[in-house]
């Protein structure tokens, strides 16, 4: 069964929040990053279904929230080499990220593309999605409006693009997928030529 990559630590009807796992299998120290800004992901509802989410936002920082992380660096201990010389931090630093809602799955396979009647439950296990999993849904880009009014901290238009770009890697650099995700894109800002631009521009 595939890994995890996070657990939910905070749900609403249009995003959660989750926790970072280490994964597992890989050697230690090293740091843990959040997913790709713009991935897929999906987590599993009660009722047998899943919801399907957007990475729209990451943080790091230590795991007492009111105080600054101190600086490791010195001499030829540099990047990487920190969590080698310092092994404890993959314990006392903590990887958050948010992912925005786009749609959901019943038990039966039915696919729907808009925010889902009921968030995931708190704690529950966070997955990224297989190249498979997203090519499906994003056959449909009706949900790319949801992320275009995130009002989170990343402008919509630079989520939006930063997704397009991860379903075009997980297509297979499908150029007929990306030139229709692009003029759906103009379609939804055509009323809004500066997000727009930013939009294309980052696409390109």
């Amino acid at each position: 069964m595939t890994q995890p990559i996070g657990e939910i630590i905070s749900t609403t009807s249009l995003s959660f929040t989750a926790q970072r796992l280490n994964p597992r299998g890989t050697e230690r120290p090293r740091p843990v990053q959040p997913p790709n800004l713009g991935r897929l992901v999906w987590a599993r509802l009660p009722d047998g279904g899943r919801v399907f989410a957007v990475v729209a936002f990451g943080t790091t920082e230590g795991l007492d929230r009111g105080r600054l992380a101190v600086v490791r660096t010195h001499g030829d201990v540099v990047d990487e080499r920190v969590y080698h010389e310092h092994p404890q931090l993959a314990e006392v630093l903590r990887t958050e990220f948010v992912a925005v809602l786009v749609g959901y799955e019943r038990e039966t396979g039915a696919l729907f593309r808009h925010l889902p009647p009921q968030p995931p439950p708190l704690h529950y296990a966070v997955y990224e999605c297989s190249d498979e999993e997203a090519r499906a849904f994003s056959e449909d880009l009706r949900y790319l409006r949801l992320l275009l009014d995130t009002g989170g901290p990343v402008p919509g238009e630079q989520l939006v693009a930063a997704h397009v770009r991860e379903m075009y890697r997980a297509r297979g650099e499908d150029a007929a997928w990306l030139e229709e995700a692009a003029r759906h894109v103009g379609r939804l800002l055509r009323r809004d030529y500066n997000r727009l631009r930013a939009a294309l521009e980052a696409l390109e």
